[in-house]
């Protein structure tokens, strides 16, 4: 004797977890700044927002100096 199963619910529940993995996957590669289509790949920026990373970096050192100049 047989048991039937209902297929297309399995497949319907497989396929959206698989889905879901797969995006989660690519979402956390693109996150790291890696390529998830090449392995070991890392997505470059261009120059110009490295110096804007840079200087945004730099500013609250500078503001922070000038806060604590004027109170001494």
């Amino acid at each position: 004797m047989y048991i039937l199963v209902p297929w297309k619910p399995v497949v319907f529940v497989w396929g959206l977890l698989s889905a879901t993995i797969f995006f989660g996957f690519v979402a956390s590669s693109v996150l790291q700044g890696k390529d998830p289509f090449a392995p070991g790949a890392t997505i470059t920026q261009p120059s110009a927002m490295k110096a804007t990373a840079a200087q945004a970096g730099q500013q609250p050192k500078n503001s922070h100096k000038a806060a604590k100049s004027p109170s001494q």
